[in-house]
Order: C-alpha cells, then structure tokens, then sequence
C-alpha cells in the first residue's frame, strides 16, 4: 500500500512538473530554409519520414513554416504536432541536441541559396519571431541560423537570407 501510494504522488508530481515545465522550456529560435521551392505541412511530412524514418514523432521537423505562395499562400505560416504539443524539433544536428529541445525551429519555404525570401515572407517571419521572442522571454543572443550553429555542416538558410537586416529589425521596435 505505501508502495503504490509513493509511486501515486510521484507520478502526480510528474505530470504537474511536466505540465508547468515543458510549455516554458523554450530558450532559443533556429531560422532555417527548405532547400526547395515548393513546400507545405504535408510535403515537409513526407520528407521528414523518409529522412528520419526513426524519429518516434510523425510530425515535420519544425514547430512552424512560412509559405512563398508555392504549396502554400506566400507568406502564410503553419505548424502542426511539434508546435501544438510543444515538442521537441529535429531541425539541427545531434551536434546541437539543446537546439532540438529547447529550440523553436522555424522553416522558411524555399531556397534561399538560389533567391530571396518573398517580401511578404519576410514580414510574416520577423513578427513571428518577435511574438515568441514575447512570449517566451526569448533574447536577441538566442536567435540562431542552422547553418551558423557550432557543429552544423550546412549553409542553411542560405547565402540570400538578410542576417544583417533580419537582426537589426528584431531589435527594433
């Protein structure tokens, strides 16, 4: 009886844990791009499932995308399971697993090594990130790009996205 009574309140104190814990984990942004210019939720499932076929969670790899009016409306954003759940992403390397877990993986749909992002994409992603940013006490020093990460093998997201601009209008009102 004292067994089952401790392994009760220990699962309680879990689950309240978790429940106050897992919403307000997020400590960090990471922009990236597709690498393709057409993309919505459902295409970016596919890919996620034939790449990373042992991932327990059948979700895309990040919480949100921002659509270029090719699969999706331009500049419209989506998410699915990762962000409704607040789960963990699988849009960084192993190199940088506290990205994945404490990081909000944002996508922009197309390949920005090749052209720009849309104007209006660019618009729908500063504000939302400056909304997370908001809402999950985010810093500027925690705004990352895949491809500028310690450890991360990839030009992503691309030679044509506007770092220099993108961070000065974050940190403008």
């Amino acid at each position: 009886m004292k067994k089952r009574r401790t392994i009760l309140i220990s699962t309680f104190v879990f689950v309240v844990v978790t429940a106050i814990y897992w919403p307000k984990r997020w400590n960090y942004i990471v922009i990236h791009h597709s690498a393709g210019n057409y993309g919505n939720i459902e295409h970016l499932q596919r890919i996620h499932d034939q790449r990373q076929s042992k991932e327990p969670i059948h979700a895309i790899s990040y919480h949100y995308i921002v659509g270029n009016g090719n699969g999706m409306e331009d500049g419209t954003v989506a998410s699915d399971l990762r962000k409704k759940f607040n789960l963990w992403g699988v849009h960084v390397s192993k190199n940088n697993w506290d990205k994945n877990f404490r990081g909000i993986g944002i996508c922009i749909i197309g390949n920005l090594d090749k052209s720009a992002m849309t104007q209006k994409q660019y618009v729908s992603l500063l504000k939302l990130t400056k909304e997370l940013m908001e809402k999950h006490s985010i810093g500027i020093d925690a705004i990352g790009f895949h491809g500028k990460l310690e450890g991360e093998a990839t030009k992503c997201p691309g030679k044509f996205f506007p770092y220099e601009q993108f961070m000065n209008d974050l940190k403008s009102k």
